[in-house]
């Protein structure tokens, strides 16, 4: 603590105050009212924590007789209870200051500008990205009403005669730069993305560890209210170690959709019924197995779909495996035979 104090004395001793910023006749800034602010509603927090651990009273206090905007308001007393009032003023100065400094904030940033760029504050009267309307810029600084034209040219007015005579080249005038906003279109404000597994996973806090969508599908389960039914149903059959009743047609319903889930099926777009098997199932899953197997028991018996994908691929070559044709199959005439079927019926 004695090392900051030195600290603080030796930056106070070499810097000393102004005459000019103690200067207060015309009032105190903005700027330097909330510092002063801040400074003295923390510093009667710090006496005020201090009296509650020596165990004072906080009811202790000497009002002053003028009011709050009175400027020439006398100080109030040293009890606890001033403390306390001195934080309630404090912290309604501070919120109004907040409310003001929000109005000017833009003449603030101005002046922080101007003080940061010295150069281009000084040349603010020549700027051509001052897009305001300025009479000042009519003339010249140095008086010269002639000197716009010149810089409105190709050459500045900083360049010599020789650079002037040697190059001709058009320089264009600095624009401010604007972001490109393009314009949403219908197409895709129409599209929406599903939430991801994850994301769903981290926003429920019952399921700490992020894990894998367990099925074969690609859309993500549980979106439907028919898909949180059966979570429900099946909770409630293991806490009470029953089984729900149910009649026949809605327990093949549930065990079917049941089933949807486990592939990672979407229950909120409906299970549909394709032209010989369901959709959005076992047999919807594994549709083309299922159809190789189907066609190949009428020709073999006791031979798989894969054994018989097995036997084309011991073939010699792309075309040999490509000409394998069944043979309940009646094969398809090519162009050359139908044309030439056609010339011989015409020469009958």
């Amino acid at each position: 603590m004695s090392e900051s104090f030195c600290s603080l004395l030796r930056v106070l001793h070499h810097n000393p105050l102004r005459k000019s910023n103690l200067d207060l006749k015309d009032g105190i800034s903005l700027l330097s009212l909330k510092h002063h602010m801040m400074l003295s509603y923390l510093q009667s927090l710090a006496l005020l924590n201090a009296r509650r651990a020596l165990g004072h009273t906080l009811t202790a206090r000497t009002l002053p007789a003028e009011t709050f905007s009175d400027p020439a308001r006398s100080a109030r007393g040293n009890g606890a209870g001033d403390l306390v009032d001195y934080t309630i003023e404090g912290r309604v100065v501070l919120e109004k200051i907040k409310t003001l400094e929000g109005r000017m904030r833009y003449q603030i940033d101005k002046l922080i500008r101007l003080a940061e760029e010295p150069e281009r504050g000084t040349d603010i009267v020549n700027d051509p990205l001052a897009f305001r309307p300025n009479p000042q810029n009519l003339v010249n600084a140095d008086g010269d009403e002639d000197g716009n034209e010149d810089e409105e040219g190709p050459f500045q007015k900083g360049d010599s005669e020789d650079e002037q005579t040697k190059s001709g080249v058009y320089r264009p005038p600095r624009l401010a730069p604007v972001p490109y906003n393009p314009l949403p279109n219908k197409k895709q404000s129409k599209h929406v993305l599903p939430p991801s597994t994850s994301l769903r996973a981290l926003a429920d806090p019952d399921m700490p560890h992020v894990e894998s969508t367990s099925g074969l599908g690609s859309v993500p389960s549980l979106q439907s209210g028919r898909a949180h039914h059966l979570k429900r149903l099946n909770e409630y059959e293991e806490d009470n170690f029953t089984r729900v009743v149910m009649k026949k047609r809605d327990a093949k319903r549930r065990l079917q959709d049941e089933e949807d889930l486990a592939l990672g099926g979407d229950l909120s777009l409906g299970s549909g019924v394709g032209k010989n098997r369901r959709k959005g199932g076992v047999e919807d899953e594994f549709g083309g197995v299922l159809r190789d197997v189907e066609r190949s028991a009428g020709r073999r018996h006791g031979v798989d779909a894969y054994e018989e994908l097995r036997r084309r691929a011991k073939k010699g070559s792309v075309l040999e495996r490509s000409r394998t044709l069944d043979p309940r199959r009646k094969r398809q005439r090519t162009r050359f035979e139908r044309e030439a079927r056609q010339i011989a019926k015409r020469s009958k």
